[in-house]
């Protein structure tokens, strides 16, 4: 018989999977149905498919289309956090990533004309999308949390209870089958064989976030969308919230943030943080709960 106790990995959307269920595996079915709506999750809205959602809008003209139910979901929690942080976390700088290079054939060579790009208009109104000219969504920022709570979702409608969910790094966990919490160790920004701390996930999520994975030049793939220019005041970012795609918004949008309203946005969101700043300041949130070895 096999022997999958290691849990199911594969990958999808361009990362890492990891799925462990405490005391128990998987079943076949359950893992094909959850590779089929990862599967799906990246056809409809990957930046780097021509014919996916998020770029449906690539040569569109100003004007109102309707959008899926889905797509809206995404854009409408996407227009929460262009207003949290005055418009600087907005997926429609998918249209400065592909002009800086890091587009679907990962180029990674900026092109004439990055510095001229100007930030299309937008506005979601229930499944109707407004835009004042073209536009290219990039959901990067909080997708994959979005998707890993949806995975939760299919184990506990299959009848699983205590598990794991580790989508390249960004988590969410129930408990053990004895209530014990998952014990996570948190990387240091650009550094992988440096933990910075652990945390314990009960029914949570954790999600990291840093400049350093997707680096070209001088890029990287988090950029000031009036400036165009990569930030590189902040180097990272852990989050741990109630699911993974708060957290993985609260990281997106930390990047963004003024020092002192690192406490205000992560309120929105019920969660805690870690920053670490370019200065080699850490700044922690109030109520952080996990260890720090810094």
């Amino acid at each position: 018989m096999e022997d999958r106790s290691a849990g199911f990995t594969f990958t999808g959307i361009g990362t890492s999977w990891c799925i462990l269920v405490d005391g128990e595996s998987l079943s076949r079915d359950v893992e094909e149905r959850i590779l089929e709506y990862i599967r799906v999750f990246n056809a409809r809205f990957s930046r780097f498919l021509n014919d996916s959602e998020a770029t449906a809008y690539r040569s569109a003209d100003a004007g109102e289309y309707p959008i899926s139910e889905e797509f809206a979901t995404l854009l409408s929690r996407a227009d929460e956090l262009r207003h949290l942080t005055e418009g600087l976390c907005d997926p429609a700088v998918g249209g400065l990533l592909e002009l800086a290079g890091y587009d679907a054939t990962y180029s990674m060579a900026p092109r004439p004309g990055t510095a001229n790009f100007i930030l299309p208009k937008w506005k979601i109104t229930g499944q109707t999308l407004s835009i004042d000219r073209p536009v290219v969504f990039d959901i990067g920022g909080m997708g994959k949390g979005y998707l890993i709570d949806k995975v939760a979702k299919i184990l506990e409608s299959c009848g699983y209870r205590h598990y794991m969910v580790d989508g390249g790094g960004d988590i969410f966990a129930t408990t053990k089958r004895g209530g014990e919490a998952w014990r996570v160790a948190l990387e240091y920004p650009g550094k992988p064989n440096m933990a910075v701390g652990v945390v314990e996930l009960k029914n949570q999520g954790v999600a990291v976030s840093d400049s350093f994975r997707r680096r070209w030049g001088k890029w990287h793939h988090i950029v000031h969308p009036f400036l165009k220019a990569p930030i590189e005041n902040v180097l990272g970012v852990v989050a741990v919230a109630r699911n993974a795609w708060d957290a993985d918004c609260l990281t997106s949008a930390l990047f963004f943030t003024d020092e002192g309203e690192y406490s205000k946005v992560a309120k929105e969101f019920g969660a805690c943080y870690l920053v670490f700043r370019s200065d080699g300041l850490t700044r922690v949130s109030p109520n952080w709960e996990g260890e720090l070895f810094l």
